[in-house]
């Protein structure tokens, strides 16, 4: 409530007030066609139509969270309604909205508002497309002077005015023409002007200055001045409406959120809240229905037209509800000689874009069966009725959700003379068991007598029916006395796997890496050629797609944010560790990670790559990062890297870790080979420093750098902190803390070394 009050503060305060004003004129001067309209598509008084925006203008601005929304009657709400009208009569409208508002609360109430968002997306536009199809096959008969009739099936209303030929009322039918050639055009030659009151104004003008005999709306009562609560029972007509109150709660609450989450992208302003925006719908639907009007949402187009026109606050709404009041009183007489046919023009221009084939074509050339989805519910809403459209479209979507659910592929890699590898890609379920048999049927005994490796590296989860029948398999291969492991096998599906009882010992056959692979299955190390080239066809099949447009990227220029300074050794992947894409990381590795002090005639490729990275790619950041169990360290800690018999069997070593001898005297008595790698780390950035090109980077604070140290066992980061004078682990409070000082300014001085 606290969050009401402060907002509530704006509505008193003369910043932005003309701003306001403005917008709220602009919007109302559509929303009076609109409104009109949509109760005329309701079957419902011209009235309710008003009450609605007027209603909904006020209470949903007051309590939603998206300030710039306009709520009021929707177009797509047109044909729910009229069907419910149809068949329960005016007074059901009272119980429907009544409903709808109060699950709109509920939901909103127990933050329920992402469980709306789980309906595809196909279903929504289908529906919507739909909804759109239906108007505008209900409103042929009125654009040509005719009655509506109570079906609107396109065969029924192509018999009716068939039948009626010798009734059509010409007139009418250009009037209704008119209508909807202006409101197409005008946008595109005088956007800044609302082209249904045009429209709608120049359509009943055309009659009256001609003496044209023609269906008007006729005198709107003025609203709230008798307002009588409809009586109503519970019996089982009201049990009947629970189904429409559903379909009007769903839609209601999903056009909100869309058009809510359209304006939070045009305003870039504080994200609108789903629960609270939901909680002000429900309120302004049990006000409108109070007040005898329709079920309301939040309306993309006249909050698109509220921001376009500079509203800044949630004054515009309510004065777009206040400037509808004070036309409906002082502008009855005009109102009332607006032409049916006109509004019947207005309704079949907003149909014609609710059903644009553009959604279809987006849907078809993003993914067929999304497109198949549409097209179902499409069919079926205008073929048979709304609720068995959503009905089977959400079926639809579910069966093609478990179709690509079910989706196993499976590759068979052979070379001869070694392990058939056989890679799963996919959820290993019991909807893949079929897939699993046919892919061992295809094998041969010749394709198993070196062993069978399965790559799971490509299965993301798996159920025990689909963990079960992989291992009856493993069980069935072993019992041929052929051998067998798993790769690539991810945590949540080791634990299945190990979970099931097994006469085969699964945790024996995992292998983490390539030498327990060549353990399991009894091989020489000569195999290890074998892995890469069935590394590198894996990534060709695999990844290599996933990549396509960063490669191309790639291939024209390289632009990494990052020199990364590390050891040679074969368990650090810079990538890996810091979830970075090809091309981020500069990256120069050498035994431990050492920099060596510049010289002007160095040779060192050392200097080549600081010089390559700073000077031509003007990285933003460098990290040296140290590791445990660093065998450089180990050898500059022990020391029998120096004596004479390996000084010449590994002159190379020994001269490379000469290097650190500055700091191998500072080490303190009982050094432990962690401490050595850090402060091995921090000798690093002081080597960095002797580099011009770097000092004049630190100077012009255009680079920083960066020290880390990387422990294997617990794949665990952690970075030097010179206030605290420790490393601290990425990610903790603590290195939140440090980040925040980075960002402020702070360089690193001259570390100070912890015993």
């Amino acid at each position: 409530m606290k969050e009401f009050i402060q907002e509530w503060k704006e509505l008193f305060s003369k910043k932005w007030l003309a701003d306001d004003l403005f917008a709220g004129i602009i919007v109302a001067c559509v929303a009076i066609p609109l409104s009109l309209a949509i109760a005329l598509a309701s079957n419902v008084p011209p009235e309710a139509g008003i009450i609605s925006a007027i209603v909904a203008g006020i209470v949903c601005a007051l309590f939603g969270s998206s300030k710039l929304a306009v709520s009021g009657p929707a177009a797509a709400m047109a044909v729910l309604i009229a069907t419910a009208v149809q068949k329960f009569g005016l007074s059901s409208l009272y119980i429907i909205g009544i409903g709808c508002g109060i699950l709109q609360l509920a939901t909103g109430i127990f933050r329920l508002g992402f469980l709306i968002r789980l309906i595809p997306m196909p279903v929504i536009a289908g529906f919507t497309a739909g909804i759109g199809a239906i108007i505008l096959i209900s409103q042929f008969p009125r654009i040509l002077g005719l009655p509506p009739i109570a079906d609107s099936h396109l065969t029924d209303v192509i018999l009716y005015i068939n039948h009626s030929a010798n009734q059509i009322k010409w007139p009418a039918f250009w009037l209704a023409a008119l209508t909807i050639t202006i409101t197409f055009a005008l946008p595109r030659l005088l956007p800044r002007f609302p082209a249904s009151l045009v429209a709608i104004i120049t359509a009943a003008l055309i009659p009256w200055l001609f003496n044209i005999p023609i269906e008007t709306i006729g005198n709107i009562p003025k609203p709230f001045e008798s307002l009588i609560l409809p009586s109503f029972s519970i019996d089982a007509a009201t049990i009947e409406l629970l189904a429409d109150i559903l379909l009007v709660y769903m839609l209601a609450s999903l056009e909100t959120l869309l058009s809510s989450s359209a304006i939070d992208k045009m305003t870039r302003t504080k994200p609108y809240h789903p629960d609270r925006e939901l909680i002000g719908q429900g309120l302004g639907n049990i006000a409108s229905a109070l007040f005898g009007g329709i079920p309301v949402t939040s309306v993309i187009a006249r909050s698109a037209l509220n921001v376009q026109a500079g509203a800044k606050t949630r004054r515009a709404a309510i004065f777009h509800a206040m400037f509808l009041l004070i036309a409906v009183y002082f502008l009855a007489s005009q109102i009332s000689l607006i032409p049916i046919a006109a509004l019947a023009g207005i309704l079949i221009s907003v149909a014609l874009r609710m059903c644009h084939p553009r959604e279809f074509l987006e849907f078809w050339h993003t993914s067929h069966s999304e497109a198949f989805i549409y097209l179902v519910t499409f069919i079926v809403i205008i073929s048979a009725d709304l609720l068995a459209g959503v009905q089977i479209g959400i079926a639809a979507a579910l069966i093609i959700a478990l179709l690509r659910l079910a989706y196993v592929k499976t590759t068979v890699h052979q070379e001869s003379d070694r392990p058939t590898a056989l890679c799963i890609d996919g959820p290993l379920t019991f909807l893949s068991v079929t897939r699993l048999d046919s892919m061992i049927a295809e094998l041969t005994p010749v394709d198993l007598e070196h062993g069978v490796i399965f790559d799971l590296s490509r299965v993301p989860l798996a159920d025990t029916s689909g963990a079960t029948h992989l291992i009856q398999i493993i069980e069935q291969l072993e019992a041929k006395s052929i051998r067998i492991a798993l790769q690539g096998v991810k945590l949540s599906c080791r634990k299945i796997l190990l979970s099931i009882k097994s006469h085969t010992d699964i945790a024996r056959l995992i292998a983490t890496d390539e030498a327990e692979l060549l353990e399991i299955l009894h091989l020489d190390k000569h195999l290890i050629l074998n892995r890469l080239s069935y590394g590198v066809e894996t990534f060709k099949k695999h990844h290599r797609h996933a990549y396509k447009f960063l490669f191309k990227k790639l291939a024209r220029e390289q632009n990494p944010h990052t020199f990364f300074i590390t050891c040679s050794d074969s368990r650090i992947n810079p990538n890996l560790i810091t979830s970075t894409a090809p091309g981020e990381l500069f990256v120069l590795r050498n035994v431990g990670n050492i920099i060596p002090t510049c010289h002007t005639s160095s040779t060192y490729g050392e200097s080549a790559a600081i010089e390559f990275a700073l000077g031509l790619l003007n990285v933003k950041e460098i990290v040296i990062c140290a590791h445990s169990g660093c065998g450089a360290i180990k050898e500059l800690i022990t020391g029998t890297i120096f004596n004479p018999e390996n000084q010449l069997r590994f002159p190379g070593i020994a001269n490379w870790l000469k290097t650190l001898y500055a700091i191998r005297d500072e080490f303190p008595a009982q050094v432990t080979p962690e401490q050595a790698a850090k402060l091995n780390a921090l000798f690093q950035m002081e080597q960095l420093k002797t580099y011009p090109l770097v000092q004049e980077k630190l100077n012009a604070k255009a680079v920083r750098i960066r020290i880390w140290y990387y422990d294997i066992g617990k794949a665990e980061l952690e970075e030097w902190d010179e206030q605290e004078n420790m490393f601290i682990v990425i990610g903790s409070e603590e290195f939140r803390a440090l980040e925040r000082r980075m960002q402020s300014g702070s360089q690193y001085q001259s570390p100070v070394i912890p015993d």
